[in-house]
Order: C-alpha cells, then structure tokens, then sequence
C-alpha cells in the first residue's frame, strides 16, 4: 500500500458548525428539512418553512409581515430574495421595515404551555 493509498480518517468538522448549530438553537431554526412537510410539530400546523444561511430551517408564521419595530428583538426574520431567511438579531430596524416572525411565538400550543402552571412540589 503506498503512501496515497492510506484509509481517510474522517475530517472533523469544520469550527464554524458548532456556532451554526447554537445559533439555530437559539434562533429557533428547528423546523424539519426537506423533504418533510413544513409541519409544526406542536400543533400541527402548516407553516412557511425557509432555509437560513447557516444549513438550518425556520418555520415562519404564513401571510404575517408586521412592522419591524413592532416586534421583539431576536423574534425578526427577513428573508432575501434568494428565500433564505435570516434573523435581525438585535440590530435596530430600518425606519419602515417589515419583518416575518416565527411560528413559535404564535403557535397555540406553546402559548398554552407557557399558561399552564408548574407545580414544582412533585
């Protein structure tokens, strides 16, 4: 076996996806690639599901732009023309932009989670 014919270890990956994957965690870019349907797993229903830049996806809330300022930081999603969308982060918006949110800030079951109260005596 000569020197170019050694068995390839697998590469590890590159330092830039451990960053992605927290930034979906923590964007909520958890919606199920394609070619599952663009479900919510929660209450099932049917979102608008778009690719970011980071190889993760996002439900978004179909038919809903609300002015940008009107909507908390973190919870703005713009999406390019390509259709990859990406989150505002805590960056001011422009004067008259219009933003998409998330479908979990409007999802009735994790609404209803969020009232339900905890009993932490068990």
């Amino acid at each position: 076996m000569g020197e170019h014919d050694a068995p390839r270890q697998p590469a590890d990956p590159p330092a830039w996806e451990q960053d992605d994957r927290a930034q979906a965690r923590d964007e909520g870019a958890d919606a199920p690639a394609p070619p599952a349907p663009p479900v919510c797993p929660s209450c099932g229903r049917v979102c608008d599901r778009r690719p970011t830049y980071y190889g993760a996806y996002v439900l978004l809330e179909p038919d809903t732009r609300l002015p940008a300022h009107a909507v908390p930081v973190r919870q703005r999603w713009y999406v390019d023309p390509d259709g990859r969308a990406w989150n505002g982060g805590g960056a001011e918006p422009a004067r008259g932009a219009y933003c998409l949110v998330p479908h979990r800030m409007a999802c009735p079951a994790l609404v209803l989670l969020e009232n339900v109260p905890c009993d932490r005596t068990a």
